[in-house]
């Protein structure tokens, strides 16, 4: 392309110089017929060519420098150019009509949706998504973060919130059944517990109580004096006996689904978790837990801890190519948009919402398209913006002044021929 233009730029005073160089080459032969028909052509394209030249120098700067009526128009005019540009942009091309009649010719939400359904747009959609949250993560102040965690939860958080939150929970662990694996953690708990030698220690010395209290009268001391010297009552074998019948029932209510302690605690924990809101000596003891800790200026102190092992665990799971958190919100996200590209009035909804708001932005921001393209030119001196459309015009400038010079030429010729034959 730069080529191009040197060629083109040389091709103009090449031109020049030719006829020159013929004007004087035929000044001997003027008196000829082909001599002078020469001669006229190169005169004539000479002047041709140096009128067109100042003509188009006298467009951008002074020929030679000097300072002569109307010439350097373009910067001595730039004022009124640059207004007439601005007209012509924003007016003329990019009218308030013009624009709103094409934003309504375009489905917005369709394309939207075209393109969010390839998968090369979804992988850079969670690509950016996944960059913006890691330099949101790395930004955050654990210090300030908790603070204002703490000073929303102060101001905000009743001890009526708190409670429909634990029903609300309640009855969704219950309709997942996890009342049930807290059950069995619960009775295999027991279980583990049962079979400590402190269990049977403590059932043993019950057991001895109970018979303490049984030896109530001189018969019955007796008794259990030679039931004990022979062996026949064991405290052990008793302790043992019990332990191992607890625990077969307990194991019992762990495996089966059908056993009636489960039906019980069901029933139990449904009632409970109804009544939350309503039990008194709970929301007693809530209260005075809400105040304590939102009250007392220590629940950032309880956050900050929190908030720093989640901030750097979800800083870790982002950084792993399989990042959990970007699963979950890519499937979510996705999700949402294939029930969206589905839904035809949804589109409709937000096609119409976004050109709406297009609108009103374009009715208020049309005079910045001017305002842009004044302070692009302005950015300019007089000697750039000069380069600049010598630049993407000089070539054929250059041909005008090639053109003066060959039309010239052939004018000049066609006199000498129409003097030859006629005069």
């Amino acid at each position: 392309m730069t080529s191009g233009r040197s060629k083109t730029r040389l091709l103009a005073p090449l031109s020049l110089v030719a006829a020159v160089l013929l004007f004087f080459v035929t000044l001997p032969w003027t008196d000829t017929f082909i001599g002078g028909l020469l001669h006229a052509f190169a005169e004539a394209g000479m002047i041709g060519g140096l009128a067109d030249w100042f003509a188009v120098v006298a467009l951008f700067r002074h020929p030679f420098g000097i300072p002569i009526p109307h010439t350097a128009i373009l910067p001595r005019h730039r004022a009124r150019i640059t207004t007439g540009i601005i007209d012509m942009v924003q007016n003329r091309w990019l009218t308030k009509e013009t624009i709103l009649e094409r934003l309504a010719s375009w489905n917005v939400a369709a394309a939207l949706m075209t393109g969010l359904a390839d998968p090369d747009t979804r992988e850079g959609l969670l690509r950016m998504l996944r960059g913006a949250l890691t330099d949101l993560l790395r930004d955050v102040d654990d210090e300030r973060f908790a603070r204002r965690a703490a000073e929303l939860l102060r101001d905000n958080i009743r001890t009526d919130d708190l409670l429909r939150w634990i029903r609300a929970a309640g009855e969704r662990g219950m309709r997942d059944r996890w009342h049930f694996v807290v059950f069995s953690q619960a009775v295999t708990q027991a279980s583990g517990w049962l079979n400590t030698p402190e269990v049977r220690r403590v059932i043993v010395g019950h057991l001895r109580d109970i018979a303490e209290r049984y030896a109530d009268s001189p018969v019955r001391r007796i008794g259990k004096w030679m039931a004990e010297s022979v062996n026949a009552v064991n405290y052990d074998d008793l302790a043992e006996a019990i332990v191992r019948t607890l625990g077969e029932e307990l194991e019992s209510m762990r495996t089966d689904v059908t056993h009636p302690a489960r039906k019980d605690f069901e029933q139990w924990l449904a009632g409970a978790v109804a009544d939350v809101e309503s039990n008194a000596e709970l929301r007693s003891h809530m209260d005075g837990w809400r105040n304590e800790l939102l009250e007392s200026g220590r629940l950032h102190d309880v956050l900050r801890g929190p908030v720093s092992r989640v901030r750097a665990w979800l800083l870790e799971d982002l950084a792993r190519e399989e990042s959990v958190v970007m699963q979950q919100l890519g499937d979510a996200l996705f999700r949402a948009l294939d029930r969206f590209a589905a839904d035809a009035e949804a589109q409709q909804r937000l096609d119409a919402w976004i050109k709406e708001r297009a609108a009103a932005f374009v009715d208020r921001n049309h005079g910045e398209i001017g305002r842009i393209v004044q302070r692009n030119l302005e950015r300019l001196d007089d000697e750039q913006m000069v380069r600049q459309i010598e630049d993407k015009v000089g070539g054929d400038l250059q041909y005008i002044r090639v053109n003066g010079a060959i039309v010239g030429g052939m004018v000049g010729a066609v006199i000498y021929l129409a003097k030859y034959f006629f005069m």
